[in-house]
């Protein structure tokens, strides 16, 4: 049987500034439809590329965890349970499935590339669960979903990927690695 590694006070360290930076990016959010445009995508890829899957994944849960107790660090400040549960509650579940999957394939190597087609490759992951959502609580059909709550966003959510990816490779070869 593997023996759990506890996680070091540097990595918890890494963790929590990880989620302090995606509260305040939730902040700088505009709306666009019934789906505002945030800055999540990109604090929320760059804490993969800088965090292993298991690490991601506790990151997006306490995210998630202290914004459902009520701390007002969703989108533009909201918070509570009903969040969880709203027209915007998918990407939210979303981003607990897709962004520790980017810390997995992204791979071990501090390449701009492969942090550039992970975040790629799990976008339209939140996609997914962020238009069933939408879909189901606006009672919308999915294409309707896929007009609001994905096409405007994905020119936006390819440049936050270039940004994150970008930053990821400078982070990891000064600070972290």
């Amino acid at each position: 049987m593997a023996k759990i590694k506890p996680l070091t006070t540097k990595t918890l360290s890494k963790m929590a500034v990880c989620v302090a930076i995606i509260c305040i990016s939730a902040y700088i959010s505009f709306p666009i439809t019934a789906v505002p445009f945030t800055c999540l995508t990109l604090t929320m890829l760059l804490s993969a590329f800088l965090s292993t899957p298991k690490e991601t994944l506790i990151i997006m849960i306490v995210y998630t965890l202290i914004g459902a107790i009520g701390l007002p660090v969703f989108s533009g400040g909201a918070g509570g349970f009903n969040c969880l549960f709203s027209p915007t509650g998918g990407y939210l579940w979303g981003f607990i499935v897709s962004y520790p999957i980017a810390s997995y394939l992204k791979g071990n190597k501090n390449s701009f590339k492969n942090f550039f087609l992970a975040g790629l490759a799990v976008i339209p992951i939140t996609y997914i669960f962020g238009v069933a959502m939408l879909c189901f609580i606006m009672k919308l059909s999915i294409l309707e979903g896929i007009t609001i709550g994905a096409l405007p966003f994905i020119p936006g959510d390819i440049i936050k990927t270039l940004i994150a990816s970008y930053v990821a490779v400078r982070l990891r070869k000064n600070l972290f690695y």
